[in-house]
């Protein structure tokens, strides 16, 4: 049986330093010795001698010291006795091997349910974060820089960008060199966007392709936008003396996942982002997995944390991004009302997400328009506008009413609907 922060395990065995390596490194978990993989209980022969000989392997075998990490208990369980044994998350990463080294067949991270190896550029991003030393803070290999686009955006936006503004920000370090923060803000930014559109829902054959130019991530961002734009189709329809018009992908969602690509990058990972373009959908391929600490969940909830910070806070000033988190709840709330919902995929070394098209039922369409022509409505007049029967109307006003598209308002026969 497989959990995320658990692990059974029949016996002691080397296995379970692999584990331990493994939960050190990521977000801690639990052992529980004395189960099988369904994690049917066994029970040990005799458990005392199994944690000496568990409290002498992993002293033997791992490094940095992990025992200050783990606490160690026998317990019974239906009448038969296991070794519980709790790992903390570690601040001295990466945790390996001993005999293996700080390589990928010493260094291990929890994925998911299981344990897999560690890239060398987890290996790097955990002596990183362990060293307080980050992309952003690092002397750029360029110290011959422009920043003739930063400075007119800055300009636009009424924001002071002199060499004092660049030292706050962290573009020019104590010593009066450019970092890497100021390199991606520079006109000589080497880092692309690259996009490209196929003919169907493959990657079999490409109709366009593009590549953002070697300048500043201010400039790549609006050439990204402006080149999504072009191929975001909008279809529109009248009614009564209205225009609605609908785009495929919403305008905002597309700026959002933009942003999202560079500023949460890896930049230490050399390639560009790139951006998929499909029949029914879009990809956004962000280089670097999950910041540290976070989960899925925790995005889509609107936690943040950036391995990028001080771009993010540029981005913020300049007024690019709203707030902080917010990013991804805000593109699941513009698709609430769609079949087909955004999703999240995620690698060690890489963060995907897709796009759909929306998709809309046109039943809802029509009570979204129309309450935001009348701003309330009973069923009755709901009924008439649909053109359809009474329990199928409800059913339509129940869904919307859980999508939270719409709200009801006053009780019995006073029930009038309204837009959320």
């Amino acid at each position: 049986m497989k959990y995320e922060k658990l692990e059974f395990k029949r016996q002691v065995s080397d296995t379970i330093v692999k584990e331990v390596v493994a939960f050190a490194n990521t977000n801690g978990g639990t052992i529980i010795i004395g189960y099988d993989d369904d994690g049917k209980i066994l029970g040990l022969n005799n458990p005392k001698q199994e944690l000496d000989k568990l409290n002498n392997k992993l002293h033997d075998s791992i490094e940095p010291d992990v025992s200050f990490l783990l606490s160690e208990r026998i317990e019974k369980q239906e009448d038969k006795e296991v070794i519980i044994l709790e790992v903390l998350k570690g601040t001295n990463k990466p945790y390996y091997i001993k005999s293996k080294g700080m390589t990928s067949d010493g260094v291990y991270i929890r994925v998911g349910s299981t344990c897999q190896p560690a890239t060398s550029y987890s290996i790097r991003d955990m002596i990183i974060d362990s060293s307080d030393i980050n992309f952003e803070k690092n002397i750029s290999s360029n110290q011959e820089l422009t920043f003739i686009y930063a400075e007119n955006v800055f300009k636009e936006k009424d924001i002071l960008f002199r060499d004092r503004e660049k030292k706050m920000l962290g573009l020019i370090n104590e010593n009066n060199l450019y970092t890497n923060l100021g390199l991606l803000l520079s006109d000589q930014c080497p880092y692309t966007i690259k996009m490209a559109v196929y003919k169907d829902n493959t990657k079999k054959e490409f109709v366009d392709q593009k590549e953002t130019s070697k300048a500043s991530i201010l400039y790549q961002i609006e050439e990204a936008e402006n080149y999504l734009k072009l191929l975001n189709q909008v279809s529109g329809r009248i009614e009564g003396m209205n225009r609605i018009d609908k785009y495929d992908y919403p305008t905002e969602s597309l700026r959002e996942l933009i942003l999202n690509l560079v500023g949460h990058r890896n930049y230490e990972i050399p390639g560009s982002s790139l951006i998929h373009i499909f029949n029914d959908r879009i990809e956004f391929l962000s280089l670097g997995g999950l910041v540290k600490g976070l989960t899925i969940e925790d995005i889509k909830l609107g936690s943040s944390s950036s391995r990028n910070p001080k771009l993010i806070n540029i981005f913020h000033r300049l007024g690019l991004v709203e707030a902080y988190g917010s990013g991804i709840p805000r593109i699941f709330e513009l698709y609430k009302s769609s079949d087909n919902l955004p999703e999240i995929l995620v690698a060690p070394n890489s963060f995907l997400v897709k796009l759909p098209k929306l998709s809309m039922k046109f039943e809802y369409e029509i009570v979204i328009n129309y309450l935001k022509d009348k701003e309330s409505a009973t069923r009755e007049e709901l009924e008439n506008i649909l053109q359809l029967k009474k329990v199928r109307t409800a059913t339509i006003l129940k869904e919307m009413l859980e999508r939270d598209l719409i709200k009801k308002e006053g009780n019995a026969k006073s029930i009038v609907y309204k837009l959320k």
